[in-house]
């Protein structure tokens, strides 16, 4: 099953009015939570002032609040779902955010998080994991908070260890879509061309400037496909 699926089983039974997402970028998971919980009123939050402007676009009659995980500027027990998605590699403090989102949920109140991971993935999968490693690294070299990918076990100590009790958790490989075209895959390489220029004239740039081309001979002998993605849901 997807995960909109998944989700829409497990909470079927469960009383849900009120959901946070938390790093809600453009608003690409808030899109499958409103099937999930058609009746919740939904409040996101993103420190980018453009990603909550497009999100605002696509979304006009929810609430979008400029904010960081790790400092959320709302009371105590607010909502019965934080979700987070695609987010915890690019915070510079996993676990406060996760005390954040778990402060704002009300008891009994649900937490979803939703992260790419970097085992068990097909040689494809694989491909994907190095284009997010060498851009994430680059990104740290200009100051940027960004992580490399996280394994399946380490997103669960992460939400365990915030006292968040995992009651459900699934693989979604998201899109199988495997892409092999040659046309496409040399479009991620231009991107990886264009995002190395942010630390043109340092000594890591000629040094790391091989593993574009080893990038695009993996890719163009495996394809690209999505890495899979791990959902949890915890109780708080």
């Amino acid at each position: 099953m997807s995960t909109l699926q998944q989700l829409s089983v497990f909470f079927s039974d469960k009383k849900v009015t009120s959901v946070l997402d938390v790093g809600t970028g453009t608003g690409d998971f808030l899109e499958l939570l409103l099937k999930v919980f058609p009746e919740a009123e939904f409040t996101g939050v993103d420190p980018l002032e453009s990603s909550l402007e497009e999100a605002a676009s696509k979304f006009p009659e929810i609430r979008f609040e400029k904010m960081l995980a790790e400092n959320l500027d709302f009371e105590n027990h607010q909502f019965d779902v934080a979700a987070i998605s695609m987010a915890l590699h690019h915070l510079s403090d996993i676990g406060a955010a996760l005390a954040e989102m778990k402060r704002l949920v009300k008891p009994g109140g649900w937490i979803i998080i939703n992260e790419l991971v970097s085992d068990d993935l097909n040689a494809a999968q694989q491909v994907h994991r190095m284009l997010h490693h060498f851009r994430s690294k680059i990104d740290r070299m200009v100051g940027e908070t960004h992580n490399e990918t996280f394994t399946k076990s380490e997103v669960v100590q992460m939400a365990e260890k915030a006292g968040i009790k995992v009651m459900f958790r699934f693989e979604d490989p998201k899109d199988e879509t495997l892409v092999s075209d040659t046309t496409e895959i040399e479009l991620k390489v231009e991107k990886l061309v264009q995002h190395i220029e942010k630390i043109s004239g340092t000594p890591e740039y000629n040094a790391l400037q091989p593993q574009i081309e080893e990038f695009r001979k993996v890719a163009l002998k495996n394809g690209f496909q999505q890495a899979t993605r791990i959902v949890l849901v915890g109780n708080v």
